[in-house]
């Protein structure tokens, strides 16, 4: 057998996997929306919980930074397990049952660590705005939420766009988590076409193919993320 028929023949790795391309990139899809879910629920609790690590008021600022680092010091999988047992199956509204997906319990997961990580970009942001605009905006009789939004956040949001697009590929990454409770993500799917076809030799394509699939869509994301942190670490918009 040549090597192109070992490649692309009828009985080749390429061959059988290319029917099951398109049930792969549903999964995949599902894998990009757990991550796009999580990265938005996580951005909302980090800028909360960044801002309250900033407060003026201890019993406010301590707590805060304690969550933080219990959530940036808590292994992923650890939580996803945790948050997949806690939760109910299916939810009681009025006198009918909803059921609670997996894959929403997923994104609920993945948005927690996300969380204590944007709390730390989003006051590492913060602390990079030096001290005369937090004075000046004092002296305008501007208030702390006034302040914020107008004159700090501005400055300080493009210092923290390439960590978030960093912490986003993580996320994205971190998704195949939900293979092992049972999200019927590309992983899932990935493992169901090898045990249908049971052919020892499709394990490296059939993984392959998937971590191909990883690759092309977080690589430019990075490359972009890259970029930006050098065009803006030399002052240029």
């Amino acid at each position: 057998m040549s090597v192109v028929e070992s490649w692309f023949g009828p009985a080749s790795a390429f061959a059988v996997l290319l029917p099951w391309f398109p049930m792969v990139l549903k999964g995949f899809g599902l894998n990009l929306l757990i991550s796009a879910l999580s990265m938005g629920i996580g951005i909302a609790g980090g800028i909360l919980l960044g801002a309250a690590q900033m407060a003026k008021t201890r019993w406010i600022s301590w707590p805060a930074r304690q969550l933080t680092l219990f959530l940036r010091n808590s292994p992923w999988l650890v939580i996803m397990f945790y948050v997949m047992f806690l939760l109910p199956f299916e939810v009681k509204v009025g006198r009918s049952y909803l059921e609670f997906p997996d894959w929403i319990k997923a994104v609920l997961a993945l948005a927690i660590p996300v969380c204590g990580y944007m709390s730390e970009i989003v006051r590492g942001g913060l602390r990079s705005v030096p001290t005369t605009q937090w004075e000046a905006a004092a002296s305008l009789a501007y208030g702390p939420l006034r302040t914020l939004s107008s004159i700090i956040l501005p400055q300080a949001i493009r210092l923290m766009i390439p960590p978030t697009v960093n912490l986003y590929c993580s996320v994205a990454m971190a998704t195949s988590l939900a293979n092992i409770v049972g999200v019927q993500e590309v992983m899932t799917v990935t493992q169901t076409i090898l045990s249908t076809e049971t052919r020892p030799g499709l394990i490296l394509p059939a993984y392959g193919m998937t971590l191909l699939l990883f690759f092309a869509y977080i690589f430019p994301i990075s490359l972009v993320s890259r970029g930006l942190e050098r065009r803006w670490a030399t002052g240029t918009r």
